[in-house]
């Protein structure tokens, strides 16, 4: 390449010799002048150089520390995204199971709030029931004591002597729950008599003949004898009666209270 680039000698030596083997792009390379050689760099261009590729070697490594960083944080990124999906849909099924436990709340409550409802409506109906039964009790007693105060009536008119007046004969009432007593009217209580009350509940008593004011009246000895007579048969009829009619009440009660 240096043989090719030189010029021969006999250009030098003859300005006008013409090779015929010389192209004319050799001419013009003969011809272009040579450049300079480059001169070696300085010290301080040296220092330069190496204080750049030291920097240059910093950078390199603090870019590879920022990418590590970078890719930490992309992975922490990433974690956090997925951390976040996660409870999002942990977040989304507490929100379901809380709905259905708020509706399954209002269902019992409802439910409860029926069975209050129907355990008052039952205990109201009961009471009233219980009402009822003791109102129709207290008239099946009502009219067992009408009936037995009828049939004994019945019973003494049959029984007793026509000359015995009837109010004279007790009033026998209906022992149990019944809410009044039947009896006679206010006339005939105070026109019975205290020892045929007495002779009932089996203190017999005869009381000694009081003195007439007019001793030497016949017809007030003969009221008197009258009246005492009467009181003997009513006592005796009654006291013959008393068992029969004490077991008819109780049989005509029981019956009229279980029917």
């Amino acid at each position: 390449m240096a043989a090719a680039a030189s010029p021969p000698w006999k250009l030098y030596q003859n300005p006008h010799y013409n090779s015929h083997h010389d192209s004319p792009h050799q001419l013009q390379a003969y011809e272009r002048p040579t450049s300079p050689p480059s001169a070696p760099p300085s010290e301080p261009a040296m220092d330069d150089l190496a204080l750049a590729r030291a920097e240059i070697e910093l950078l390199r490594s603090e870019i590879g520390e920022l990418r590590a960083q970078l890719e930490i944080e992309r992975r922490m990124r990433q974690d956090a995204e997925s951390l976040a999906k996660a409870i999002a849909q942990e977040l989304a099924e507490e929100s379901r199971a809380r709905d259905e436990a708020e509706a399954e709340a209002d269902r019992c409550r409802e439910a409860a709030s029926r069975a209050f409802m129907e355990a008052e409506e039952d205990r109201r109906m009961l009471k009233l029931a219980e009402a009822w039964r003791e109102e129709r009790v207290q008239m099946k007693l009502a009219e067992a004591a009408i009936v037995l105060e009828e049939r004994l009536r019945e019973i003494a008119e049959n029984v007793i002597p026509k000359n015995v007046d009837v109010d004279y004969i007790p009033t026998v009432a209906c022992a149990g729950t019944a809410r009044g007593r039947v009896g006679r009217d206010k006339q005939a209580r105070e026109a019975e008599n205290p020892h045929i009350k007495r002779g009932i509940k089996g203190f017999v008593e005869f009381s000694r003949a009081s003195k007439a004011r007019s001793p030497g009246s016949a017809r007030d000895r003969e009221r008197a004898g009258g009246n005492l007579e009467c009181q003997k048969a009513q006592l005796k009829v009654l006291m013959k009666q008393r068992n029969a009619a004490d077991l008819s009440v109780v049989t005509d009660t029981q019956s009229i209270a279980i029917s």
